[in-house]
């Protein structure tokens, strides 16, 4: 059924098991651009919400800076 001439290979295996395994909206957004992967990967962290600001580190018990190093009376969070 995944193939047009309803014949096995290992295409339509690898289209049966991983179809619709990529669930992320964003994901065009982020790897396929041309971009540093340092730069893909920070922007995919961010999107799943994952990167190390002070109330993440706070969260963790971990020492930081209560404060956002850019706007300083603020705190830091991913917003």
């Amino acid at each position: 059924h995944w193939t047009t001439s309803d014949t096995y290979s290992a295409s339509s295996c690898y289209k049966a098991l991983f179809i619709g395994a990529c669930e992320d909206p964003h994901w065009k957004l982020t790897w396929r651009p041309w971009a540093p992967l340092r730069v893909k990967f920070f922007l995919w962290l961010a999107l799943q919400d994952r990167c190390w600001t002070a109330d993440c580190l706070a969260m963790h018990g971990l020492p930081h800076d209560a404060t956002c190093v850019l706007c300083d009376p603020e705190s830091e969070t991913m917003q």
